[in-house]
């Protein structure tokens, strides 16, 4: 009998197991997101707007602070937009807080900026973000973004 029963607490175990999803391993999940979050910086310093786009999930969504949350298409039209009037020669991202949640993950901080129109003189823009992440084929893509500036001091 206790043969029995440590083969139907071993098999209960075994099937547990087996139906729990694959943990992650957090330390690589940062370093992918990190690595993300770098390529998309670097497509706005480089004006790539093609590059920018392959960092954003399929729906992504964008949501500022007093207007209407841009869908996937809005904010693909956004970044071209944004790009074709701008260089961003300067963009400097300081986090204050990260964590993993399963296939997503939050990246919360603040940001400086330039941004140089094609005319005109530079903007100076600092503020907060919140960037939600979520693991896809292929990798971590923004899903979900927030952004706060803060006022001219």
């Amino acid at each position: 009998m206790k043969t029995l029963s440590i083969c139907v607490i071993s098999a209960l175990v075994l099937v547990t197991a087996c139906r729990r999803p694959a943990l992650t391993d957090a330390a690589a999940d940062r370093e992918a997101v990190n690595a993300a979050l770098e390529r998309y910086r670097q497509a706005w310093l480089q004006g790539d707007t093609a590059m920018a786009l392959r960092e954003l999930s399929g729906d992504v969504r964008f949501l500022f602070p007093g207007t209407p949350d841009l869908d996937s298409a809005a904010v693909h039209a956004l970044f071209i937009d944004e790009m074709a009037k701008y260089r961003i020669p300067s963009l400097t991202l300081k986090r204050a807080e990260f964590f993993v949640a399963g296939d997503h993950a939050v990246d919360v901080g603040t940001y400086e900026e330039i941004q140089a129109p094609k005319t005109g003189a530079p903007i100076h823009g600092t503020g907060r973000y919140m960037t939600v992440w979520r693991r896809e084929p292929g990798g971590w893509r923004i899903w979900r973004f927030m952004i706060n500036e803060l006022p001219k001091s």
